[in-house]
């Protein structure tokens, strides 16, 4: 059972029932042209903390290439992936910034504040029981919201959905629900592998205890970096080159141990890059020392993390992982994770989304599922990386632009049956694959061409040729010895 949404209406484009909209179109520090919106709602059980925020990145005057929605991972929110105001102090580029990467080459890109960007750091953990329900439940509606929101506001029936870390894990989850609702595709960057793990599951892990004992001891919350850490970054981020000290006090360790000498800190700069090195393992956070993240850049990223994460989020997902058909959760994603028919395609850090999630492995129904490994790469340098750029940015844009979805009605002949009904094809590189009553064919493609404003494919297989007319961007017509289709561009 899905988590509940509300039915929205346009009054006009921006403004949508039930959100309000915060930010009208600012301007973005160094591309005059892109302009960032914001929508901002509550959600249930509408507590103080209980709202959600909705982010738009687009270019001026352009005829949109896509939509694209980013999920965040832990601690992470949309302002940090797509705001950066003309009067912010610090300066995005597309070469760290995903978002502004697609924007600049025309997808509309938007992200979502999760509930936690509303919680104000100057809490205690002691101070956080209202995030005790917020588990996957919450989560997977509030996510629902957003989508159904961009989709409005785009004017899309489907968009991309793209997972950074944990928000790979909610990319699955969001796709087992609604993939064939509001999907054309699924971009994971460091999010996992995309599918589920049967070596893991032993139907043991108690949920309820879990969830009793996080009440009984008061640990709702997960904070990020540890004890007052967030602080001591923002301290670091908004004084570059300062000794390495806090609030009067030097900062531990007074030396790198990494060097020959134990040499002192220069400064505090040096100071938190060797604390982000050696977080969770050498080069795990991010391979700083390797040259694969710039330490201001990843200070930064740090810096602008949101202090809490609800810990309700983490035991379900434990739970959910351990169980098959799990009896303490509304719905059991992973085990759904199989019945998912839209391409994927993914990344993974050699230092992180390898060594702690392991391989790819091809868990989902659509046969189009692409992995890349990235070596030498911690988990933030996917993100934010100095090779990003050309090894994330640009390969999901490339993509992004070779992928189709048409979906209509269509007939095939073969093997003397004949199927007619609804029917999806998709399209990439390579391959045309058409979808009807559940079977599968495949053509390679053996021409690609554009004829004013008709796209032409044609392609070759058993079942002979097939030709493929997209016109104005929309209306999809195939036609073939044995196949048949009319439809719509997604």
């Amino acid at each position: 059972m899905a988590p509940a949404v509300s039915s929205h209406s346009t009054k006009h484009s921006n403004e949508v029932e039930g959100w309000t909209f915060v930010e009208d179109g600012r301007g973005v520090k160094l591309y005059p042209e892109l302009r960032e919106s914001i929508w901002q709602t509550d959600r249930s059980p509408f507590d103080t903390y209980d709202k959600i925020a909705v982010h738009r990145v687009v270019k001026e005057g352009i005829k949109p290439k896509g939509v694209v929605f980013i999920l965040p991972g832990t601690w992470s929110n949309a302002e940090q992936l797509i705001s950066n105001p003309t009067d912010d102090w610090w300066s995005a580029d597309e070469d760290h910034s995903f978002a502004y990467f697609l924007a600049n080459r025309g997808f509309v890109v938007y992200g979502i504040d999760y509930r936690t960007h509303f919680v104000p750091p100057e809490l205690s953990l002691a101070e956080l029981e209202f995030m005790a329900e917020w588990g996957w439940d919450a989560w997977i509606g509030d996510i629902k919201e957003g989508v159904e929101l961009a989709k409005e506001v785009s004017d899309v029936k489907k968009l991309f959905i793209a997972g950074d870390s944990f928000g790979g894990s909610a990319a699955m989850n969001y796709a087992s629900l609604f993939w064939e609702e509001d999907l054309k595709g699924i971009l994971l960057r460091d999010g996992g592998t995309g599918t589920k793990y049967p070596e893991n599951v032993d139907n043991a892990y108690d949920l309820p205890a879990a969830i009793a004992g996080m009440n009984a001891f008061g640990l709702w919350g997960r904070e990020v970096g540890g004890p007052g850490s967030h602080f001591v970054m923002k301290y670091a981020d908004e004084n570059p080159g300062a000794p390495a000290e806090y609030m009067g006090f030097p900062l531990t360790p007074t030396e790198n141990p990494l060097t020959p000498e134990y040499d002192p800190w220069a400064n505090i700069t040096e100071w938190a890059a060797y604390q982000l090195y050696v977080a969770w393992g050498l080069g795990r956070v991010t391979n700083i020392y390797g040259g694969y993240g710039d330490p201001r850049v990843m200070i930064h990223i740090d810096a602008t993390f949101d202090r809490y994460w609800p810990a309700r989020l983490s035991l379900e997902s434990a739970a959910i992982s351990d169980w098959d058909n799990c009896p303490y959760v509304t719905y059991d994603f992973d085990d759904h994770y199989q019945d998912i028919d839209v391409p994927l395609l993914a990344f993974s850090s050699e230092r992180f989304g390898l060594a702690f999630m392991g391989p790819f492995r091809h868990g989902i129904a659509n046969p189009d599922f692409t992995g890349h490994y990235l070596w030498g790469y911690g988990h933030l340098d996917v993100y934010s990386g100095e090779y990003s750029k050309d090894d994330v940015s640009q390969p999901t844009y490339e993509w992004l632009m070779n992928h189709r979805m048409l979906e209509g009605y269509g007939k095939i002949k073969f093997e003397n049956n004949k199927i007619k009904g609804k029917a999806t094809i998709y399209i990439n590189e390579t391959t045309i694959d058409f979808k009807i009553d559940d079977e599968r064919f495949s053509w390679t493609i053996s021409n690609h061409y554009s004829h004013g404003s008709t796209e032409v494919f044609y392609g070759q297989s058993d079942l002979g040729s097939i030709k493929i007319s997209i016109k104005n961007n929309r209306i999809s017509i195939a036609k073939g010895q044995k196949i048949h289709f009319s439809g719509y561009k997604m």
